[in-house]
């Protein structure tokens, strides 16, 4: 009894754990993401820039939104389930 009661003890700490792991990285990453993001929306936004430079600051403007995609559908369920 006293074991398995350990046992699960252990697995909520440890998904305790994950989940703030995760919820630091959600973190981190976003901030990042959003500068990125700001970045380059600003940059579109300047005048007279060369046609070649505006066409690879939109591409890096399309990656940084996909890259947020990719987070939110990887990190968003914080919920994580003991592995």
């Amino acid at each position: 009894r006293e074991v398995r009661a350990a046992v699960k003890r252990r697995k909520r700490e440890e998904l305790t754990a994950r989940n703030a792991a995760v919820n630091t990285l959600r973190s981190e990453l976003n901030g990042t993401v959003t500068a990125l993001l700001l970045s380059c929306e600003l940059a579109l936004g300047a005048p007279d820039m060369p046609s070649s430079a505006l066409v690879k600051l939109q591409s890096t403007h399309e990656l940084v939104k996909n890259l947020r995609a990719q987070l939110e559908s990887h990190l968003g369920d914080n919920s994580l389930q003991p592995g």
